[in-house]
């Protein structure tokens, strides 16, 4: 895998959906870890709320990182800044009202994200779902495309 051992513990990782339709063979460890995995919290958080030992838990990751269900996170994904976060609330400010604060929260909520670490690489993924929340086609269009400019322009 390529990570030290006490690496591994302070990494976070990601469930990974599998796309070849083979079947995988789980443990009870794997799929308590697996349903564990959350990507707000590193690994050794995770492993601690299980109960699991430092050798069971990177035993499991392993594992599951061999069948590839997971994947760490990579830290040095950019993230969007703070002007973007603003622009984006005020974009859906004007097609969705004082709804768009709400909006925003259950947005980045469902996507386990932090409104202050956003990853550049899914700010169209949250555009989209913020954009399905607009009730009409011409105002979601607009909302859309203000969007990609700015995305554009960062």
């Amino acid at each position: 895998m390529g990570i030290s051992p006490q690496d591994q513990l302070n990494n976070r990782y990601r469930k990974v959906t599998r796309l070849d339709g083979k079947e995988v063979s789980l443990d009870a460890d794997m799929i308590r870890l697996l349903i564990a995995i959350d990507e707000s919290k590193e690994l050794g958080q995770i492993g601690r709320e299980l109960g699991m030992t430092r050798d069971i838990l990177k035993a499991t990751l392993a594992k599951l990182s061999a069948v590839n269900l997971i994947e760490p996170i990579r830290k040095d994904i950019p993230c969007l800044d703070n002007g973007f976060m603003e622009a984006l609330k005020l974009n859906l400010s004007r097609a969705v009202g004082p709804m768009a604060q709400i909006l925003m929260e259950d947005a980045l909520s469902d996507m386990k994200l932090s409104s202050s670490t956003i990853p550049k690489n899914q700010a169209a993924e949250l555009i989209g779902a913020l954009a399905l929340e607009i009730p009409d086609e011409e105002g979601r269009m607009q909302f859309k495309k203000a969007m990609l400019e700015l995305m554009k322009k960062r």
